[in-house]
């Protein structure tokens, strides 16, 4: 039996120019990238570009950077005459510009489509689906995630710089060629009929316009934050003004995947309470079902379930919730969840491990702990040393928006008294920290007054 034959990985960049000049001939790529923690920060390591045929090859940034410049991979991926048909992508933008300066242009992303697909057909508030959901929609094949489950669970749970190992494995080739070879052609041919046909592609473009610069421009994102959190508030008032007057109207009533139950879901319990009553008691017990259903898939998945979780923060809020049931939940919730990642971090890292290989999760994990020092019995020594690399990369922004802002700068009298106990004299902090610490305070003290928190 033949061997099965992989796609090409590009490392050389003579042979990198001699491929994009090949690809910038066709029309439609399929294109994706791997990375470690993928974002702005989080390094890119690969660039998967595939063709219409289903030839896929895998460039190898982390080989060789120039693949982007000398190899002219960047000029192909900014080209406004090739089409990048891509899924969400607005993570492999932000590490495109903020690590290699390169603006993708002239995208298709197949999420963005199918929210205006879904948008043109009733939906107010379309859910993001995962790359299988959208191959089963418009193309009508099994897509099968075993491999990537594989792969995810151990690049999650084992190895935190997986897409950093070289050379790959054959499955992380395969894993890594996927995600380009199912998206064109069908998908993407489908996906733009619907569109022209019903006269939707500027609105779609204005949309993908706004997925590639989402962790770019913070106008960008904060406009699309405004304009789901009016979607959201209209769908809740239309709640409160057709069921209010009900008395036996519960959660229960509404279709979990219907637009009504996802915006209970994501509208802020502060906001629910100022609306009515009703909406308030509809709120906490959309927050009760949901702490329930995570603890009942942490306690059945554990790892596995994490897998999919990039933040712990909307159940932060739910901590402070009024309710105290609510509150104790969260709580539990928000322990065990720190206890996988607590486990995920002692197994993965060690003392050589980058910082920027911490995906937020575990970030916010660290955040969380309060050690006495750098020397502290009660945490393992990679934790410690993770936490302190973290402590001074936090330090570093806010110094970073005091200059950029300085009389308008505000910092929360909690991150205060924590930089002060870095500068206290007993505090065995890295002296590295301690001293930045101490030079920040002294730059607040001369600019707002002695032991004045910058609060506005």
């Amino acid at each position: 039996m033949a061997a099965k034959r992989l796609p090409e990985v590009i490392e050389d960049v003579r042979r990198c120019r001699t491929v994009v000049d090949l690809l910038a001939r066709e029309s439609v790529l399929g294109v994706d990238c791997e990375g470690i923690s993928l974002g702005a920060e989080g390094p890119l390591t690969l660039v998967q570009v595939g063709d219409s045929a289903g030839h896929v090859y895998l460039f190898d940034i982390l080989k060789d950077k120039r693949l982007l410049t000398q190899g002219k991979l960047g000029t192909l991926l900014e080209s406004q005459t090739v089409v990048k048909v891509m899924h969400s992508c607005s993570n492999d933008s932000a590490a495109l510009y903020h690590q290699f300066g390169v603006t993708l242009r002239n995208v298709f992303d197949t999420q963005v489509a199918n929210i205006i697909i879904q948008e043109h057909k009733g939906r107010r508030l379309a859910p993001l689906l995962k790359l299988a959901a959208i191959c089963e929609e418009y193309d009508g094949k099994a897509f099968s995630t075993e491999l990537k489950d594989n792969v995810q669970t151990e690049w999650i749970t084992e190895t935190s710089d997986l897409w950093a190992k070289r050379p790959m494995t054959e499955d992380m080739i395969l894993y890594a060629a996927g995600d380009v070879t199912v998206i064109v052609p069908e998908v993407y041919e489908n996906q733009k009929r619907y569109l022209e046909e019903n006269k939707l592609m500027y609105k779609f473009q204005e949309r993908v316009q706004e997925e590639i610069f989402f962790h770019i421009d913070q106008t960008i994102k904060q406009k699309r934050k405004d304009r789901v959190d009016a979607t959201i508030e209209e769908i809740v008032a239309d709640i409160n003004a057709k069921h209010s007057s009900s008395t036996s109207c519960n959660l229960s009533d509404f279709d979990e995947n219907g637009d009504e139950y996802r915006a209970l879901q994501r509208i802020n319990y502060k906001d629910a309470a100022n609306i009515s009553p009703f909406i308030d008691s509809l709120k906490t017990e959309s927050i009760h079902k949901e702490l329930a259903d995570l603890l009942q898939k942490l306690e059945e998945d554990n790892d596995s379930f994490f897998l999919s979780w990039r933040s712990k923060g909307s159940i932060f809020a739910f901590e402070r919730h009024p309710n105290k049931l609510v509150a104790d939940k969260a709580k539990i919730v928000i322990a065990k969840m720190n206890k996988i990642a607590m486990r995920n971090i002692t197994t993965k890292y060690n003392m050589d491990s980058k910082l920027s290989h911490v995906p937020q999760i575990e970030r916010e994990t660290l955040r969380s702990l309060r050690p006495n020092g750098s020397a502290d019995p009660n945490f393992p020594q990679v934790v410690l040393y993770l936490y302190w690399l973290l402590m001074d990369e936090d330090l570093q922004k806010k110094i970073d928006e005091f200059n950029e802002n300085r009389q308008n700068f505000k910092m929360t009298e909690g991150y205060y008294k924590k930089m002060k106990f870095f500068i206290a004299r007993r505090t065995r902090v890295p002296d590295s920290l301690k001293q930045k610490a101490q030079r920040f305070k002294n730059d607040l003290d001369r600019t707002f007054g002695r032991d004045v928190v910058p609060s506005g």
